[in-house]
């Protein structure tokens, strides 16, 4: 049995605290409320960029800490700046980018909290993405002229790619390409992808995260669904993966609960 203390509890959004209508339940609103009334810091861990945190969640008691883009930046969110970057190297994200367009994919990218797209890559959103997330999508991206050369112009190169694919053999091959870079290469659902600089995951940055504040990892409780939340799990004093998880997040797992619906 675990018995440490949880003093912060880190949770994926999309397949775990959010069903698959991307709705907050009142039940899991009271359970994140009465944890945050017991004094556990509530940190959302996602792949979103802090522009795809729903406001609902915001607006919890507890919440001022989040994990997004896999990691790639730990935000305080009540100062507004972030404790911890590690982007792509523009190289490496230029390199990527070419890659991908090569395969029948939709690639937008983040970039400093803020997601970018084109007009052309809006279009097709209703053919890629998901529909239960196409909404976030379509709501979360600035649109831009050309995405490659908006990656050219940043020095400091590059928050995150994230793809969408309608084949597991076009992304099984792209996969490989892209993570013959050098780059970190995850997915949190089904025919997607994204991509982060070599050594982001959600773990590193709750790591990064509960050492700012002086905790320990058996204060941590982590809980997720996705490939990308495996790395947390296993980070954390406690790791629970959903019912509806990823194999791999299951056997990372100290305990398995109910799906997010």
């Amino acid at each position: 049995m675990y018995t440490s203390p949880i003093r912060l509890l880190a949770f994926d959004l999309d397949g775990t605290v959010l069903n698959d209508q991307k709705q907050l339940t009142p039940r899991t609103l009271a359970a994140l409320t009465a944890a945050a009334e017991r004094g556990v810091a509530l940190v959302p861990a996602t792949g979103r960029t802090a522009a795809g945190l729903p406001a609902a969640l915001l607006a919890l008691p507890g919440v001022r800490y989040a994990i997004t883009s896999n990691g790639a930046r730990v935000m305080d969110l009540a100062a507004g700046r972030a404790l911890r970057e590690l982007y792509i190297p523009r190289a490496a994200a230029l390199a990527a980018y070419d890659i991908l367009a090569k395969y029948d994919c939709l690639a937008d990218l983040f970039q400093d909290g803020a997601g970018y797209t084109t007009e052309a890559h809006r279009a097709a959103a209703a053919r890629f993405v998901p529909e239960n997330l196409r909404a976030y999508v379509l709501n979360t991206r600035q649109v831009v002229p050309d995405l490659r050369a908006f990656i050219a112009g940043q020095a400091r190169g590059i928050e995150k790619l994230t793809v969408f694919f309608l084949s597991e053999d076009e992304r099984r091959r792209a996969w490989a390409e892209v993570a013959a870079l050098g780059v970190d290469v995850v997915s949190s659902l089904p025919l997607n992808m994204e991509v982060n600089a070599a050594g982001v995951d959600k773990g590193a940055g709750l790591l990064a995260l509960a050492g700012a504040l002086g905790l320990s990892a058996d204060a941590l409780m982590a809980i997720g669904d996705g490939g990308n939340d495996t790395a947390m799990l296993r980070a954390a004093g406690l790791g629970v993966a959903m019912g509806n998880a990823f194999p791999e997040v299951k056997a990372a797992a100290d305990f398995i609960t109910a799906d997010n619906n």
